[in-house]
């Protein structure tokens, strides 16, 4: 059992005076205490737990950006911190950060004919129109047309939150959506904060509307799949007897605190993440979707999306993860064209390079990688 799992398992969180001993005088003294600070600061609430009074910290709310939901998370001071990340790790009693916004899109007729083996599931925002053709054109045909190539049932979903100010937005995204049917909408606002709330939301549209799919290919819009590649790995590596997440493993890193990946330490307190795999683009068996719903809102939001599905939740759920430098990661340098076709997914891809690795996909003989043309590093800087 992982360290995470252990620290799950412990049950202890706030600190638990039994009242049943209490002397008179202490009795007294306390009430007298939390009445002071109930009326002066309002720091303090009791709460009852498996029978015994609880004193906590009083959790405050935090309202994110987006509508009709809020994440409670508890209030933290550094002589607490060793606590609660103890605390942190254990299954909580109560919903503290659900996830129940309403789709505006719910694309519910996406896999209810024949559903899938495999379930592409791209995020994307409402303004990147020209991104999804490319895909749609590109890579992403194979959940359109016929998949008899690649040996591999497949359908496409872009998952959309909502722009501030999309009122011309939405009209058009309903004309994209009846058009193509492949459009998920849910009722938030699109930020970077708010990419686990965008995941969590399209694992809960998946749980509704696509649980046949086998497995899931998370990926972003500027990221190209290789999927005739993809498709051979998942053939020919066993990998439909395995429940492992498959991408490319980032070990333990650091939490940062500041900048725009920044996490304070209500979030997520410990000074190192799980072992994660890099959300560019990943695969996951769609059995494990419903516990990964159930658990995170029994936990504190995090914002970082991939440490925490496939690193804090995971390692809670003890899920192992299968590493391979096939798969793509945002600190990837660049590579010899030679090895293009060894790749799985390749990210930081505009819509031109997508073409063209679209279209070396879909050479049939050997090409001279060092001569030919099709490689230009203007429009492709990634070689």
């Amino acid at each position: 059992m992982t360290a995470f799992k252990s620290l799950y398992a412990n049950r202890s969180s706030c600190l638990r005076q039994p009242t049943t001993r209490m002397k008179y005088k202490f009795i007294v003294l306390l009430c007298t205490v939390v009445t002071i600070l109930f009326f002066l600061n309002g720091l303090n609430y009791f709460d009852k737990y498996n029978g015994s009074t609880i004193i906590c910290d009083k959790s405050k709310v935090l309202e994110t950006n987006y509508p009709n939901i809020t994440t409670r998370v508890l209030s933290l001071t550094q002589s607490r911190l060793e606590s609660i990340k103890k605390m942190y790790f254990q299954s909580w009693n109560e919903i503290i950060t659900p996830y129940k916004t309403q789709f505006l899109i719910d694309g519910r007729e996406i896999c209810r004919v024949s559903p899938p083996f495999l379930l592409i599931f791209v995020l994307s925002m409402p303004t990147n129109t020209k991104e999804r053709n490319s895909i749609r054109n590109t890579w992403g045909s194979v959940a359109v047309h016929s998949n008899d190539d690649f040996n591999i049932s497949a359908k496409m979903v872009f998952m959309l939150g909502r722009m501030r100010d999309g009122t011309k937005l939405s009209t058009s995204l309903e004309e994209e959506s009846a058009q193509y049917k492949d459009i998920v909408q849910t009722d938030f606002f699109e930020s970077r904060y708010n990419l686990t709330i965008k995941m969590m939301h399209g694992l809960r549209w998946i749980k509704t509307y696509c649980q046949s799919a086998k497995y899931i290919l998370k990926a972003d819009d500027d990221t190209f799949i290789n999927v005739a590649r993809l498709a051979w790995y998942m053939r020919t590596n066993s990998y439909i007897n395995q429940q492992n997440i498959h991408g490319f493993l980032i070990n333990a890193p650091p939490v940062l605190r500041d900048g725009k990946y920044a996490v304070s330490k209500e979030e997520f307190p410990s000074s190192h993440y799980p072992p994660y795999v890099s959300g560019t683009a990943y695969i996951l068996p769609s059995n494990m979707i419903s516990d990964m719903i159930d658990l995170a809102q029994k936990l504190p939001y995090c914002p970082v999306d991939d440490a925490y599905l496939t690193g804090v939740l995971r390692s809670i759920l003890d899920i192992k993860l299968q590493h391979s430098v096939h798969f793509t990661h945002m600190g990837e340098t660049k590579f010899n064209p030679c090895e293009f076709h060894l790749k799985f997914a390749v990210t930081n891809i505009g819509t031109t390079c997508m073409e063209m690795l679209w279209n070396l996909t879909k050479q049939t003989s050997k090409i001279d990688c060092k001569q030919s043309t099709l490689y230009n590093k203007n429009i492709c800087p990634i070689f």
